[in-house]
């Protein structure tokens, strides 16, 4: 405790000031256990009390680091702090901002924390302050409570300080000098504060003192004994308080005691003092007699201080049971002895006085006896405390009573002379054990001589019986080898003669060759002479075997790919349109399959000839599929409709003008998107007018499915795979041909490359007539470009899913390149649509490449359709963004080029963005296709900003005046209220009336028309679409609707804003507008359709 206190000082309570005072200085502190919501469990920490040197007090809650020291982790101010509430001996709760709960290991540290606390509260508010305080005495009771004793200690008469002797032992006061207030007094002050009671305190039921740290740290019991005044002045005998605790003894000493403790044998009554009442339930010291016969006569004078201190010891020491036996011992040998030290020590009960004498009187005895002993040495008389001088005079009486037993033990051997006589039979008697075992060590040694000869003999029987069964074993296995060697000359014969045609002949070659087989595996780890020219007749059999598979299968692989190919190079036609079909390998596959079992005897027994067959197999099924794919190539190709030249001309950057009579109103997209599907549809296409994506997708149909069934037919044929398939496995012969077959069954790296590239080497001219067909295909319709490319990523796709790296990495190229090609042709649009911007002399109407857009995407969309998933919809969204890009930037420049005045030049600019951004939007918007809702939002901001001026500047010519008068009214009202406008000299009654009075009813009409030609003119689109009638109605759909209806809205909305600030300013100048938006509106309906 000392040392962790000090190390909080060192780590929190350290600092100093500037003039060297430390700052903050520690009170106390106490450890509490916290739920930690993190592992679940508690942890630790210390709540520190201190107190600064200006009088603020502190509570600091701090935790124990990993190098010994404390971190501070939280601090409140002592002044916060509203209550203390002990809910039990280990927890309590502190109220500050918030109430906390805090469990401790110690009820003992709990109550001291407390008890500093509270204090240094009140000393910090200056009682000023309330606390509320539950379950623990407040600070006054506690004062209280000690000034109480202090004074009763006070008023208590004292005893004379004991003597250096009697402070050697417990000191014993009187009767007489703690009068039983007192007493009660202080034993209630005792059972309030200390909690913990020993057993003889709770048993005895007398009060007790606090017991002090020397006292409490003894290694052996004590007992004090307070004298209670009587009415008889009988003197109680009974201790009043005593504490027991162990002795700790050295090993020897320990010994020695466990021996003298075995001696005694009989245990006596208890010896009970006839003057000594007995006032405790608890039983008197039991005093143990050892037999007459262990006992040598005594010294007088030792007896004497025994008896003595054996008497003091009951009411001043227990040694619970360690020097019991001892001090028993003595008094058994010294009961005339005891009498004497009875009479020293005893006391006259009906006398008061002579107590006093007697007690002093038996004390200079026992000083006397000690110092006759030599006991009684400074070094022992001399010691401050008790209990050093008690450890002397312990350890001084077990030496005395050893050197006792010592005495004892060599007396009994000299006292009888039987001793000598039985000591020499013993001598004898073990000689003679010692023969004994002398001659038993020497049978055991012939014993285990013996037995080792056993069982050498044992071992040497089973070995013989081991080698005798390994030979059996031997000769079994030699003549099943030489069996399993030996091949019958028919097994030859029909590798040599049968027929490879039939499948009856294959399947008796296949049994010959198994025979062959096992005699080759057997014999390719053996060098016994007897097998070597056998093994090699048969290899040289085998060899020929194996030529023969070649030249007769190389025969076949070119004879049935030629009978595969007839003269149709392989081609069927399935349907009347002339579409082109691979005939299948059906045929083909199922011949050579029956071969498969003898290929995998080929790849083991002769890897060249395997390889040399591999070849052949590749070269014939690359003549194979190049012929059939290159014709069906061929015919594909003529089923692609070539495009006119005008629809290879009709780019976004043309410049052809557009018939007259084409409308540039709103049209449903869906016609744009779906009349090339519709035209499609209808029309018969055997005659050429199929689509490129469309072609193409119909040969790769082809192709594909080709490419995969030869993969897989390739690998079941000529085992090229990971399963590791052996012959002996393929026939299923013993397992011990299974694994010398799997030890050689791996093949060369230059064969394994070869099979690896196998479908390289069969299709090897694949990529270059693709390429050469896709250039083609591009030649007859360039624009066709978006459907390649969608047709090659859905192709690639399932190649990918198959996991087909062929067919994946041919299909990669030819897509990598289409994607260069399309690149190239986005930036040719983008270059047209410059182009058109830098030759176009009249910029009226819409432009070409608006004009050519929607039609455009429609072309490209309908070659898209599914293909939402795919890489070519993110390559056209980009495309389409940066064409419109184009587009538009081109339009504000044209815009911008157009007009020689500022004003005229201002009105053309939001002409061609009106009229191009109404003929994108209405033809964009109808088309549903997500992609172009970017740039369809951007075409509708751009037409209405630019309608918005266009009306604004439109209206100013003949409004000019009332606007102008006004927007100046607009801005005075910003900083004057309304109804001071009519004091301002340019806007009176007076200003209000001239601009007025221009605009009547018949002027509006007037104006509106002039209005109405003004538009006109600019929007060329509406002179060509507007009707022979007189009254000049609008064709609907066209530019002009919507430029119009913005007018009449427009006019609208700032006759009724004239209005509302006529009444708003000058409600009594009797002064209105002399139009309405009657008027207005009876006016534009005159140019409208049907207008009268």
């Amino acid at each position: 405790m000392t040392d962790q206190r000090q190390r909080i000082i060192d780590s929190v309570f350290s600092r100093r000031n500037a003039s060297g005072s430390i700052e903050e200085s520690y009170v106390s502190h106490i450890k509490i256990l916290e739920d930690s919501p993190e592992t679940g469990g508690t942890k630790p920490r210390y709540i520190l009390l201190s107190q600064t040197i200006n009088g603020n007090g502190f509570l600091h809650k701090s935790k124990l680091n990993t190098n010994g020291t404390f971190s501070v982790g939280k601090t409140w101010r002592l002044p916060e702090l509203r209550a203390v509430q002990v809910t039990s001996t280990q927890s309590f709760n502190i109220t500050l901002s918030r109430t906390y709960r805090w469990r401790t290991e110690n009820a003992v540290d709990q109550v001291k924390f407390l008890e500093a606390l509270i204090p240094l509260f009140h000393t910090v508010t200056g009682g000023k302050a309330p606390l509320q305080v539950e379950g623990f005495p407040s600070t006054e009771d506690i004062l209280q409570g000690r000034q109480r004793i202090q004074n009763d200690y006070l008023r208590t008469p004292r005893t004379p300080s004991p003597s250096p002797y009697e402070s050697s032992s417990i000191q014993q006061p009187p009767s007489s000098v703690i009068p039983p207030t007192s007493s009660r007094m202080l034993s209630q002050s005792q059972n309030d504060r200390d909690q913990p009671r020993s057993d003889s305190q709770s048993r005895s039921g007398l009060p007790s003192r606090p017991v002090s740290p020397a006292y409490s740290n003894r290694s052996h019991p004590s007992s004090i004994r307070i004298r209670e005044p009587s009415s008889s002045r009988a003197r109680p005998s009974s201790p009043a308080y005593s504490q027991t605790s162990s002795i700790p003894s050295a090993p020897g000493r320990s010994a020695f005691r466990q021996s003298a403790s075995s001696a005694a044998a009989t245990t006596a009554p208890p010896y009970v003092h006839p003057s000594r009442p007995i006032q405790s339930a608890r039983p008197a010291r039991d005093v143990r007699d050892t037999p007459p016969s262990s006992v040598l006569p005594p010294d007088d004078r030792f007896a004497l201080a025994a008896d003595a201190f054996s008497i003091l010891t009951p009411a001043r020491y227990s040694f619970n049971g360690a020097l019991k036996p001892y001090t028993q011992a003595i008094n058994a040998c010294n009961h005339p002895n005891q009498v004497t030290v009875d009479r020293l020590i005893g006391s006259n009960a009906n006398e008061v006085d002579g107590e006093e004498e007697n007690a002093q009187a038996t004390m200079a005895n026992v000083e006397e006896m000690i110092e006759g002993y030599e006991w009684a040495s400074d070094d022992i008389i001399g010691r401050k405390t008790a209990r050093g001088a008690a450890e002397m005079i312990e350890a001084r009486l077990l030496d005395e009573l050893m050197a006792l037993e010592k005495a004892n033990i060599h007396s009994f051997l000299e006292s009888d002379d039987r001793i000598g006589i039985v000591l020499k039979y013993m001598d004898e008697a073990i000689t003679e054990l010692d023969s004994m075992g002398s001659l038993i060590q020497s049978y055991k040694i012939h014993l285990n001589a013996v037995g080792d000869d056993i069982s050498y003999i044992q071992s040497q029987n089973r070995g013989l019986q081991v080698q005798t069964q390994n030979q059996h074993a031997l000769l079994a296995e030699l003549e099943n080898l030489l069996q399993t060697v030996q091949v019958d000359k028919e097994v030859l014969l029909t590798l040599t003669q049968d027929s490879l045609r039939d499948s009856n002949s294959i399947q008796r070659i296949e049994e010959a060759a198994a025979e062959l087989y096992k005699a080759l595996q057997a014999g390719r780890d053996t060098d016994m002479a007897a097998t070597m020219e056998r093994l090699q007749e048969y290899r040289t059999h085998n060899a020929q075997f194996c030529k023969r598979m070649f030249d007769y299968l190389s025969i076949m692989f070119s004879a049935q790919s030629k009978l595969l190919l007839g003269d149709s190079d392989g081609l069927t036609k399935t349907d009347r349109r002339g579409r082109p079909t691979i005939t299948p390998h059906t045929e083909l596959e199922n011949y050579l399959g029956r071969y498969s079992g003898l290929m995998l005897y080929l790849k083991e027994m002769d890897e060249a000839v395997y390889a040399k067959l591999c070849a052949a197999y590749f070269s014939a099924l690359n003549d194979l599929h190049g012929t059939q794919i290159r014709a069906m190539l061929s015919v594909c190709l003529g089923l692609i409709k070539k495009a006119s030249e005008e629809e290879q001309e009709q780019g976004i950057g043309s410049v052809a003008s557009p018939p007259i009579s084409r409308p540039t109103g709103i049209k449903r997209a869906g016609t744009l998107i779906r009349s090339p599907l519709e035209g499609r549809r209808d029309k018969d296409k055997s005659d050429g007018t199929m689509r490129s994506s469309e072609v193409l997708s119909l040969a790769l149909e082809q192709i594909a499915p080709a490419i995969y069934h030869e993969e897989e037919f390739m690998t079941d044929f000529l085992q090229i795979n990971d399963a590791a398939l052996t012959f002996a496995d393929y026939m299923g012969l013993d397992n011990y041909f299974r694994r010398q077959a799997a030890r050689s069954a791996s093949v060369s790296q230059t064969t394994m490359k070869l099979v690896r590239g196998a479908l390289d080497l069969i299709f090897s001219f694949l990529p270059s007539e693709l390429k050469t067909w896709l250039d083609n295909a591009l030649a007859k319709d360039k624009a066709q470009i978006f459907g390649l490319i969608a047709c090659l990523e859905r192709f690639l796709a399932d190649a990918d899913d198959r996991g087909n790296n062929f067919f994946v990495g041919l299909l990669e190229k030819q897509h990598t390149r289409l994607k260069g090609l399309l690149d190239r042709h986005v930036n040719e649009q983008i270059q047209g649509v410059e182009r058109t911007k830098l030759t176009s002399k009249k910029r009226k109407g819409v432009v070409p490449f608006v004009r050519l857009f929607p039609g455009y995407i429609g072309r490209v969309e309908s070659q898209l359709l599914g293909t939402d998933g795919l890489e070519v919809r993110t390559i056209v969204d980009g495309a389409y963004e940066r064409i419109v890009d184009t587009m538009f930037e081109c339009l504000k420049q044209m815009a911008k080029m157009d007009g020689e005045g500022e004003d005229k030049g201002q009105l053309n600019y939001h002409v061609i963005l009106i009229e191009n951004m109404h003929h994108f939007v209405a033809e964009i918007s109808q088309m549903e296709i997500g992609s172009v809702a970017g740039f369809l939002r951007k075409a509708e901001a751009i037409y209405d900003e630019n309608l918005g001026a266009y009306v604004k500047i439109i209206l100013r010519r003949p409004f000019a005046k009332i606007i102008d008068y006004f927007e100046g009214v607009e801005r005075l009202l910003k900083t004057t209220a309304p109804s001071e406008i009519a004091t301002n000299s340019s806007y009176n009654r007076s200003a209000l009336k001239k601009a007025v009075k221009e605009y009547s009813g018949k002027d509006i009409r007037k104006y509106i028309d002039a209005l109405f030609k003004r538009v006109e003119k600019h929007f060329t689109e509406a002179s060509e679409k507007t009707t022979t009638e007189e009254s000049g109605g609008i064709a609907p759909g066209t530019v002009m609707v919507g430029v119009w209806k913005a007018c009449e809205e427009e006019l609208l909305r700032i006759t009724e804003l004239f209005s509302k600030r006529i009444s708003q300013c000058y409600p009594d100048s009797g002064v209105s507008l002399d139009y309405s938006s009657v008027d207005v509106e009876a006016a534009f309906r005159r140019h409208r359709v049907g207008g009268a």
